[in-house]
């Protein structure tokens, strides 16, 4: 690889670290925790949102319930109530950047103000294009689930995105910047460019259509990389994640992401409920998933959950399982290698990893609160992202029923019939939650008050 190519991999890959969620679906971050009593606020109280893209607004402090009122209710739409602590907005597209005001306002007439400048959405397509290279041996692996397309290492295929505004017209003659944020890839203006790097700006054409050539690293090993592209012009980006297969001696080696999973609890001697989801690439089908003797964590195919301790069978390449590690209030620091081994033979050993919690739970009151404070989930360390993911957090005191809710669209929150809230998101081509990032998760009770807790990617 050139030396200005791994550089730029360096920079991009600090970039991830630190990348807004606006980025990632068009959703805000999230929302501090407001203390009992707290003045209403909404936030964040500034930002931009692309047209026909899905944001969040938490609120905190006040007395719910709440109401909003737009200036602009043709650009943004909203509800007269909101539903629980979090609304959820998806702004009209627009020609040019247009700036709408949200008004909240609590049940004792106290207000908040939010300020959106609504700015053009010109990629027509929520996902790039990318095509494999002709005749692919790798192909054949490619779940549209996970990614947009899968390339084996050292392949040349391409990426592509069409730019119209919102009126359906093409835009000709606008750059368009690439990038590859993740090792796994790397692009340039055109398959035969004696320069490949970590991103590369192309014009569109008269059909309004930019396209770069995408290769897989040839040192990569099996991974998902993240592509971005952005109209330069008006900042509008989509992301997509696209698969890389290493190739040994023509076949696909065995991967399993994460190699290491797992998460990090917040009180001492308590582990929350959490599974986490690992995917299988290369290798040969199907294949053979096995946890130690005498443990008890619970494994699933996707269809079914096997016995605590008991092993399944994963059918095809680019499928996943799941691994559960139940609720407790024992637990430890503990690492568990999951054995995944394919129909030849060749075996992968990632891991399942639990960092104990070092705060001492306080003691019980009868204020509304959510519990634990913070899950934090670990990041595939090539990837940097968490993969899908199920979690279940606490409801103590305050007044039922209860409404909750997330700072991010894509993560979901139930009360259940336990009163406690599960939350759970899903890795696919288009959004993954990126290392670094966090998510506001809110209770609502029935007497107005609002408890928050964060769940995070780290």
């Amino acid at each position: 690889m050139q030396f200005f190519s791994g550089r730029v991999a360096i920079s991009a890959l600090a970039t991830v670290g630190v990348l807004m969620l606006a980025g990632c679906g068009g959703s805000n971050s999230s929302s501090a925790v407001a203390a009992p009593g707290a003045a209403l606020a909404a936030g964040p109280t500034t930002f931009s949102a692309f047209g026909n893209t899905v944001n969040s607004i938490t609120i905190t402090g006040g007395t719910g319930p709440y109401s909003v009122r737009s200036s602009d209710a043709n650009t943004i739409a909203v509800p007269a109530q909101v539903t629980g602590a979090t609304l959820s907005i998806t702004p009209k597209n627009v020609l040019a950047n247009t700036v709408v005001t949200l008004t909240f306002t609590d049940k004792v007439g106290a207000t908040s103000a939010v300020t959106v400048t609504v700015v053009p959405a010109t990629i027509a397509t929520p996902l790039v294009t990318v095509a494999n290279a002709s005749g692919s041996a790798c192909s054949a692996e490619n779940n549209l689930a996970i990614t947009v397309a899968t390339l084996c290492a050292g392949e040349t295929g391409s990426a592509s995105v069409t730019l119209k505004d919102a009126n359906g017209a093409v835009l000709p003659n606008r750059d368009v910047l690439f990038e590859v944020l993740t090792f796994g890839g790397t692009v340039a203006p055109k398959a035969d460019s004696s320069v490949f790097a970590r991103l590369a700006t192309v014009t569109t054409d008269a059909t309004g259509k930019a396209t770069v050539a995408l290769k897989a690293d040839v040192e990569a090993t099996s991974e998902a990389a993240f592509l971005r592209a952005t109209d330069v012009t008006s900042t509008h980006r989509i992301d997509s994640w696209f698969n890389v297969l290493k190739q040994t001696n023509g076949a696909s080696d065995l991967s399993v992401v994460p190699a290491t999973g797992g998460f990090t609890a917040y009180y001492t001697n308590e582990c929350p409920l959490v599974r986490r989801e690992f995917g299988i690439s290369g290798g040969k089908a199907p294949y053979a998933v096995t946890l130690p003797a005498a443990n008890t964590l619970v494994l699933n195919d996707g269809t079914a959950a096997a016995a605590p301790g008991a092993g399944i069978t994963v059918a095809k390449a680019g499928a996943r399982f799941t691994v559960q590690s139940g609720e407790t209030t024992t637990c430890v620091a503990s690492s568990t290698e999951i054995t995944v081994t394919d129909a030849l033979g060749v075996v992968t050993k990632p891991t399942f990893n639990i960092t104990a919690g070092a705060t001492t739970r306080a003691t019980a009151t009868t204020d509304l609160t959510i519990s634990p404070p913070n899950i934090s989930l670990a990041a595939d360390l090539i990837s940097t992202y968490c993969t899908t993911s199920n979690t279940r957090y606490a409801i103590t005191g305050g007044t039922g029923p209860y409404l909750v809710s997330t700072s991010i669209p894509q993560i979901s929150a139930t009360v259940n019939s336990a009163n406690a809230v599960d939350v759970s998101f899903t890795s696919d081509s288009k959004w993954r939650m990126l290392k670094g990032q966090a998510a506001t998760v809110l209770v609502l009770d029935a007497a107005g008050k609002v408890a928050t807790a964060t769940i995070g990617c780290n």
